[in-house]
């Protein structure tokens, strides 16, 4: 049994959750980035810069498609790993500059050490984190950094938009504290903050409602100043995590 965010329940096969992915990402991954998607891939450009990365290795775990690696070809080769057979076939074809490898990432053979791993949405979907943790840990160079992008349960426990668990899907929502404790051992937090303001309820009903937005977006200078102040807050859908490799 694993306990998730719906409550204890068996613990899917690989089979189970390879046929959800190949259905979840054909849904959502095949067609055109959507204004979300933009903003996870502009933070991972936006890490790539900072570290000024030229001809580095880069890996996107849990990649889809490929989508994101690909937005950071000009920094270097970028590989990808991913559960769904269907999805890396659509991302060959797609986005052919990726290195893209079907399979379990936690036993994939994986030609390390890497400059910079990314991995979006995806560690909330895994049920052994601190094996994922570990083993971005061992691919990673010394000084290297981990970008990890994962949704924010205080957030989406609040929001009327949620889904139920789907058969096949692992919901594993880990906290900002239990983020912290998995990484604690071979990585250094650097910054912590989330994109996209979201949920509609409890609290953040009073935080995000249209009125609400509207009203402080006419009180603060800047178009996005309140949208920016909530995901510094950390009241943004997606949590951002930069840390680097000890």
């Amino acid at each position: 049994m694993v306990k998730t965010d719906g409550g204890a329940r068996d613990l899917p096969t690989l089979a189970e959750q390879i046929q959800f992915w190949d259905r979840w990402n054909t849904e959502y991954r095949t067609s055109d980035i959507h204004p979300f998607m933009a903003r996870q891939r502009d933070i991972a450009v936006d890490v790539a810069r900072h570290e000024q990365l030229r001809d580095a290795r880069i890996l996107d775990v849990g990649c889809g498609t490929g989508w994101l690696g690909h937005a950071l070809l000009p920094f270097g080769k970028v590989a990808g790993t991913d559960l769904s057979p269907s999805s890396i076939a659509f991302g060959r074809n797609a986005f052919p500059g990726v290195d893209l490898q079907c399979g379990n990432f936690l036993e994939l053979a994986l030609d390390g050490p890497f400059d910079l791993v990314v991995s979006a949405d995806v560690i909330s979907h895994v049920y052994d984190q601190a094996r994922f943790v570990q083993r971005v840990a061992e691919l990673l160079r010394p000084g290297g950094v981990f970008l990890l992008m994962t949704q924010n349960s205080f957030v989406w426990n609040r929001s009327s938009h949620l889904q139920p668990v789907k058969p096949g899907q692992i919901r594993n929502w880990p906290s900002v504290r239990r983020v912290h404790a998995l990484l604690a051992r071979d990585f250094h937090v650097e910054r912590i903050t989330s994109i996209v303001p979201g949920g509609d309820r409890g609290i953040l009903f009073w935080v995000t409602n249209r009125y609400v937005a509207g009203g402080m977006r006419r009180l603060l200078p800047g178009r996005d100043t309140w949208t920016h102040f909530l995901e510094n807050m950390r009241l943004g859908r997606e949590l951002v995590y930069v840390a680097r490799r000890r």
